[in-house]
């Protein structure tokens, strides 16, 4: 009965080894960088998705540090789908751009003098 009675003294926490650390900083940082690129997917339609692919980077530089290849799945992910979601994120924002740009190219420039006439009768009259 006396075993299960704590007396007072707590067992020292083992320590771990560098790698071991390293190892296991690695690991989170995996999993936290496949949440992070597939969250900012949805958050910020994959512009800010590349923060993800960081953390990917630096936690398959702490496995490779400590030798392990516990979530380096997990990191590889993480890594491929920032990058991919980052890059088809900002072709998008660009071709929109220069969609804008080419539309108001086209259009006949009496269009704006026109418009910026009805605006300043109908709206700035008071």
């Amino acid at each position: 009965m006396s075993a299960f009675i704590p007396s007072g003294q707590a067992s020292p926490a083992p320590q771990l080894s560098p790698a071991e650390q390293d190892a296991n900083a690695g690991s989170g940082l995996a999993i936290a960088s496949f949440v992070t690129s597939l969250t900012l997917i949805f958050l910020s339609a994959g512009l800010f998705s590349f923060i993800g692919s960081i953390l990917g980077h630096v936690s398959l530089s702490k496995l490779k540090k400590a030798g392990s290849a516990e979530n380096r799945g997990l990191a590889m992910a993480g890594i491929i789908i920032g990058w991919v979601s980052t890059a088809i994120a900002w072709i998008f924002v660009i071709g929109f751009f220069a969609l804008i740009v080419g539309v108001a190219s086209v259009v006949d420039s009496t269009f704006w003098d026109d418009l910026l006439n009805e605006f300043d009768q109908n709206y700035n009259s008071y």
